[in-house]
């Protein structure tokens, strides 16, 4: 077997935690079985559904490497909204980190 040297960006992006490795097959089922679940309360869940039915139709016709580079970005926005969420809890475990820098 022989082995292919990779580029200096192809190795750095083989070690990005970030890379979705799920396929578009994969994301599909994974919205199907929401859907599924919240079938167990249609009219209670009805906007989920819809969300989702929405989600999938956009999943449907994005390229794979274009659902790929906007994975990347939606985790790197969710762990800066995550960071941005715990500081602005009032009583969180992070609140010291607020008292930084103001003097």
């Amino acid at each position: 077997m022989e082995k292919t040297k990779l580029t200096k960006d192809e190795y750095l992006d083989s070690l990005d935690p970030d890379n979705l490795n799920l396929s578009k097959k994969d994301l599909l089922d994974f919205c199907h079985s929401c859907i599924d679940e919240w079938k167990a309360n249609r009219i209670g869940n009805f906007k989920f559904i819809v969300s989702m039915e929405l989600i999938i139709a956009g999943v449907k016709i994005t390229p794979e490497d274009v659902l790929k580079a906007v994975w990347k970005k939606i985790l790197v926005w969710f762990w800066d909204l995550q960071f941005k969420n715990a500081l602005a809890e009032k009583e969180g475990m992070l609140k010291r980190f607020r008292e930084f820098g103001s003097g």
